[in-house]
């Protein structure tokens, strides 16, 4: 186990039934604390950190909704405590995502409601949630970063009187190197008064190989880390996402199979440990409903369409069997 290896999770694993354009995924309500147990049970043997996305707000609830009766999200952080506790140990460590919300009630009550999960779980067994992150992929301009920065700024002291570290994740943080950025300001802002961000950084499109994916991915951290040491010594940079698919289109183009994805993880994670750098690869299971078997086809995107990889990321996938099996080559 690398501790500098962790992954990106969500409990949404199960199986498309039916037929396009009627095809169907369970319910997203429908996956109980218990069953995301298993999930980070499966998990833990070789990872104890993950990184998750939110606590399961949506339209369909009023933001009145308690926040352990919304979408299964909202269970990760509990389950992870169960596990610590039955195991006498941090098994799973949490880095509690806060999803953002249009609406500004439910953006309130997500992170009400984070805040909620992660008093729950380490009253359950300390230190299980040890900070979160606002936001994912949403930092793409000024105003974004502004709405991001005033999240951080309203709730740093109260995540502090409770141990727990306060960043965001996004796919963006490049601009940070770039002075000429449009909004190079708000981003460092943003940066001197996170603890943490996490960087998702992926292979460039038509990367040949896992070895030349992840020297990229190099490249890019350490331009970013250069930046935000500059900006802010005591911000942690960390890699959010990354990963190589199994299967099917990627938006970057990748030559995609479970050799590759294999190959991928097996040269972060060396990487990792070389660099001293926090990596949550992406991702813990399969998730199939990302590669929409309802999508028109051809899709838009295709790779979030039937045949499209973003539902192959996982280290491994729920089999025929309710079993949660490791992808091997």
């Amino acid at each position: 186990m690398s501790e500098f290896l962790g992954v990106a999770f969500s409990p949404y694993v199960g199986h498309w039934t039916g037929t396009a354009p009627n095809a169907k995924v369970p319910l997203w309500n429908s996956y109980s604390e218990q069953d995301i147990v298993r999930m980070l049970d499966a998990i833990a043997p070789q990872f104890n950190k993950i990184s998750t996305y939110g606590m399961g707000y949506a339209g369909y609830y009023p933001p009145t909704t308690p926040w352990n009766q919304l979408d299964s999200n909202c269970h990760v952080a509990g389950a992870a405590a169960q596990l610590n506790r039955q195991t006498g140990r941090v098994a799973i460590e949490v880095a509690q995502g806060i999803y953002q919300q249009a609406n500004p009630a439910h953006q309130q009550a997500e992170i009400e409601a984070a805040f909620s999960a992660a008093k729950e779980a380490n009253t359950v067994y300390p230190k299980t949630v040890t900070s979160l992150v606002f936001t994912n992929e949403y930092v793409i301009n000024a105003e974004t970063a502004d709405a991001v920065n005033a999240m951080i700024l309203a709730n740093k002291q109260k995540a502090h009187e409770f141990s727990i570290k306060v960043g965001v994740r996004s796919h963006t943080f490049g601009e940070i190197a770039n002075p000429n950025s449009p909004y190079y300001t708000q981003l460092k802002t943003l940066i001197q008064n996170c603890d943490f961000i996490q960087c998702n950084l992926y292979p460039g499109v038509n990367a040949a190989s896992p070895t030349e994916g992840v020297n990229q991915v190099g490249q890019a951290f350490h331009q970013i880390k250069r930046a935000v040491a500059d900006i802010n010594p005591q911000c942690e940079v960390m890699i959010g996402e990354t990963g190589w698919p199994s299967q099917g289109i990627s938006f970057n183009n990748t030559d995609n199979n479970v050799a590759n994805l294999l190959a991928y993880y097996e040269a972060i994670d060396k990487w990792a440990l070389e660099h001293r750098v926090m990596i949550y690869l992406f991702e813990a299971i399969d998730e199939p409903w990302k590669s929409n078997q309802n999508a028109k086809v051809p899709p838009d995107n295709p790779w979030q369409g039937p045949n499209g990889a973003e539902g192959h990321y996982g280290l491994w996938y729920l089999n025929a069997q309710g079993e949660y099996t490791q992808k091997k080559a």
